[in-house]
């Protein structure tokens, strides 16, 4: 790819970083708007393509004002030796971004098809519903433990999430 084509390619597929979750620890944040049915690019093209190597790009420092601002600052947050001349490799090959996803029952994104289920503002966190995973309960059993208004707590306090699950757990004990 020549540099025009590295910065568009840039600019077009870098939509969502690894970021601090209100849901949980760390999650898949959108860095502009993605549009209802758009891709975010979760899945890397290893994942897809086991034979598909890690494209270097070669933007040269002093180019870098081309991408999209956002786009600039996770470039040069993962490899600032780009300032003295270092190729570098697309920010969302580094992370298997779909591994980061958390679970909402009021779920923004279909990672089977890797396409937004409605519209996403930069700055909010894609979810998907770990519910509709083929026995979801081996891996997740401590959904079906939780009623639906925990597990989409956007809003609530951490401390308030604490107590309402040692309750249920309390709840849960004294049943056995």
């Amino acid at each position: 790819m020549n540099q025009q084509e590295q910065i568009n390619d840039l600019n077009s597929s870098t939509k969502v970083k690894i970021g601090v979750s209100k849901i949980e620890g760390v999650g898949v944040i959108a860095v502009r708007d993605i549009a209802k049915g758009e891709r975010a690019f979760l899945i890397p093209p290893q994942m897809l393509h086991p034979n598909h190597d890690l494209t270097w790009f070669t933007i040269p420092y002093g180019s870098l004002n081309k991408l999209f601002p956002e786009v600039k600052k996770l470039i040069l947050e993962r490899w600032p030796s780009i300032l003295n001349g270092s190729h570098f490799i697309h920010p969302n090959d580094m992370a298997w971004l779909i591994t980061f996803i958390n679970h909402s029952d009021d779920f923004n994104y279909d990672t089977e098809k890797d396409i937004a289920l409605r519209d996403i503002k930069a700055g909010e966190e894609l979810t998907k519903n770990y519910r509709l995973m083929k026995n979801y309960a081996l891996i997740y059993p401590w959904l079906e433990k939780m009623s639906d208004n925990v597990t989409t707590a956007k809003n609530t306090s951490m401390l308030a999430r604490v107590r309402t699950i040692l309750a249920m757990l309390k709840n849960w004990a004294n049943k056995r």
